[in-house]
């Protein structure tokens, strides 16, 4: 046991554990390289196939060390080259090391995106388990010999196997930083690359000084680390920007960089002036703010615009309003004042035979004055354009288009629907508010707008509401303020009730359709 008390065997031990360890990340890499090839499923299992097999092959080459020795001596003399069984095995392996590794490169350069259907699973699962035996036998025998010529005791050199297990349960967090930062993976390779050339030429008996291959890679290593510290630097730099100022950068980036080599030099100085419109805009701090989801809604509806469909903007002709000139004037008179719309579309017969687009206001003159409506409506002729227009170009001729108000047929001329401005701004922006599409309730930061018609129960889950409790009789809101006021509030009646004001914005005598909440914060300070 007097071993133990010896310095110079723990220098030894930990010297040569931290060089297992080394070897053993070696294996991670290449472990987690070769797996990424085979289903998610079975990556984990590789893994520790990988891991336990350099455990055993480690451990087998340790009881054999005697053997391994024998390996140094010479057994072919030739003019040019002197070799070992050490030396043949050296090169064998390092030559089928250096062309695994090029091939692995050539991957990790050219990906291919398109993925090819694996057939054989088992198969290939085998296989890469196969390479993984091969290239921990490879890098297993160089490092038991050299462990066996800086120390000799046997049972010293069993506790290696200690950075075996102490890699086995430190894997997944080297496996999770390879996946982060995936060019430590080609650096690697590259390194793997150096160190196979070195030991093919170690073989051949050209010795290179291992100084300059571990500055090199050093060197290497420190770039690669300042690289890493300058990314992190500029990610965090980019971060401190205000979203608004990234979109702009990156929108205008996007579209200035493939025009910038079709366009001449005096369109490209206007381009460069516009961008610095568009940078002293985003530096000026007034008009920088947050961004909101209304926005981004906008901004994401705008690039997709194109992308829309005719056929999914337009009114279907089915609920266009239209008159027809051969019906009496009485008719045609009684359906101008019942419709909402500022622009009618003047028909014969039927849609098709349109004959103008005409001002309601100027067509109910023109009846009045008993003038001739079809020589009144071929003033104002109709634009048609057919279904198979792009919504840009239908942009530019509706910016252009007097009636405002574009026909669109097929290409039999039959009418298929109506576009107008509004709705182009809808697809971007968003609908209009009308009876059909008006929210039941909106919420506000200080304040909620409710429909009459809105239930009790709704009302409580959405705006957490807890005054209703004592009111089990009324349904919806309408019900409840009746009831507190004894009768149906006229419009601007305020209705307080514990920390709650309740403003009628619309009522009748019939119902109450709009009512404005507020909370009081007097009484709610008070509580």
């Amino acid at each position: 046991m007097y071993f133990f008390l010896d310095l110079s065997v723990w220098s030894n031990l930990f010297t040569l554990i931290f060089l297992e360890i080394i070897l053993d990340v070696n294996n991670i890499i290449l472990i987690s390289i070769l797996s990424k090839k085979l289903p998610f499923n079975q990556y984990n299992q590789v893994r520790n196939i990988g891991l336990i097999l350099a455990f055993f092959i480690r451990f087998g080459l340790l009881m054999i060390t005697s053997f391994l020795i024998n390996l140094t001596k010479t057994i072919v003399i030739n003019k040019f080259f002197i070799f070992s069984i050490k030396k043949i095995i050296l090169l064998t392996s390092s030559i089928f090391l250096c062309i695994k590794i090029i091939f692995e490169l050539f991957n990790q350069i050219n990906i291919e995106t398109k993925k090819k259907k694996q057939k054989n699973t088992k198969s290939r699962f085998w296989y890469i388990v196969a390479q993984i035996i091969i290239l921990n036998m490879i890098l297993s025998i160089n490092s038991i010999i050299t462990a066996i010529g800086i120390i000799q005791n046997l049972l010293v050199i069993k506790t290696i196997i200690i950075s075996t297990i102490l890699i086995i349960f430190l894997s997944n967090l080297f496996i999770k930083f390879i996946n982060l930062k995936k060019k430590i993976i080609i650096l690697y390779l590259v390194f793997l690359l150096i160190i196979s050339l070195n030991l093919i030429l170690e073989s051949l008996g050209f010795y290179i000084p291992k100084k300059y291959l571990y500055v090199s890679i050093g060197f290497s290593l420190f770039i690669e680390i300042i690289n890493q510290i300058r990314k992190k630097n500029i990610i965090k730099h980019k971060e401190k920007k205000l979203i608004r100022k990234k979109i702009y950068n990156k929108i205008y980036s996007i579209f200035t960089t493939k025009k910038e080599h079709k366009i001449n030099k005096k369109k490209y100085s206007s381009l460069i002036q516009e961008k610095n419109k568009i940078c002293k805009y985003i530096n000026n701090k007034k008009n920088i703010k947050e961004i909101k989801n209304n926005e981004i809604k906008i901004l994401i509806n705008m690039l997709k615009f194109n992308n829309n469909k005719i056929k999914n903007i337009i009114i279907p002709k089915e609920k266009i309003i239209w008159i027809d000139i051969t019906k009496d004037y009485n008719n045609i008179k009684n359906k101008l004042l019942n419709t909402s719309h500022k622009k009618i579309l003047v028909c014969e017969n039927e849609l098709n035979e349109i004959i103008g687009v005409v001002s309601k206001k100027k067509l109910l003159q023109a009846i009045n004055n008993n003038e001739d409506i079809y020589n009144f409506s071929i003033k104002y002729p109709p634009f048609i354009i057919p279904e198979t227009i792009t919504t840009i170009n239908l942009l530019n001729i509706l910016r252009y288009c007097k009636n405002n108000s574009v026909i669109i047929s097929n290409e039999f001329g039959i009418i298929k629907g109506l576009i107008k401005p509004i709705d182009i701004f809808n697809i971007i922006a968003g609908k209009f508010l009308n009876k059909k599409n008006t929210p039941k309730i909106i919420i506000n930061n200080n304040n909620w707008i409710v429909h009459g018609t809105v239930y009790l129960n709704n009302l409580k889950k959405i705006l957490n509401i807890n005054i209703f409790k004592k009111h089990h009789d009324c349904i919806s809101i309408a019900d409840f303020l009746i009831k507190k006021n004894k009768n149906i509030p006229k419009t601007g009646t305020i209705i307080s009730s514990k920390s709650y004001n309740f403003y009628i914005i619309k009522s009748n005598l019939y119902q109450i359709h709009l009512i404005k909440i507020t909370k009081n914060k007097k009484k709610q300070n008070n509580i």
